[in-house]
């Protein structure tokens, strides 16, 4: 009777064993934030020297059509420094663009140094995306 208990109890820890060990797999493979639905945002070159070249940010998404895509450029201190709407691809709405010269609004280049450049990506599917990264300015 002992056997018969010991081997019905080591059953059920085993079962027990294998569902939590498939729940912690489960929620480790899991995000934690929300999938972006940017497929690629950056700028090329960077890092760049404003005084001699532009350069391009891009963004594209995974899916729908860009409707409205706005490039923000900040400070590392948070200072919002420079706003500006990228240009949508006509022939592939998934892609917005905008090239920049490292100017402020008054006309002057920006000190070489660290940016933080900010995208915000509206699409056809009422979806919002935002995302950031460092841009360099030598």
């Amino acid at each position: 009777m002992k056997k018969n208990n010991f081997i019905r109890t080591a059953k059920k820890n085993h079962i027990i064993f294998f569902f939590l060990a498939f729940f912690i797999i489960h929620i480790a493979s899991c995000s934690l934030s929300p999938n972006s639905g940017i497929e690629d945002f950056y700028n090329f070159p960077n890092p760049f020297n404003s005084k001699e070249t532009n350069t391009t940010y891009r963004v594209s998404i995974k899916s729908g059509e860009i409707i409205n895509a706005k490039l923000e450029i900040y400070s590392t201190s948070g200072d919002l420094l420079e706003s500006k709407d990228l240009t949508i691809d006509t022939a592939d709405k998934k892609i917005a663009t905008f090239i920049w010269a490292g100017l402020d609004k008054n006309g002057k280049y920006f000190p070489a140094g660290i940016y933080i450049a900010k995208v915000t990506v509206k699409d056809n599917l009422d979806s919002t995306f935002i995302e950031e990264f460092r841009t360099y300015i030598k």
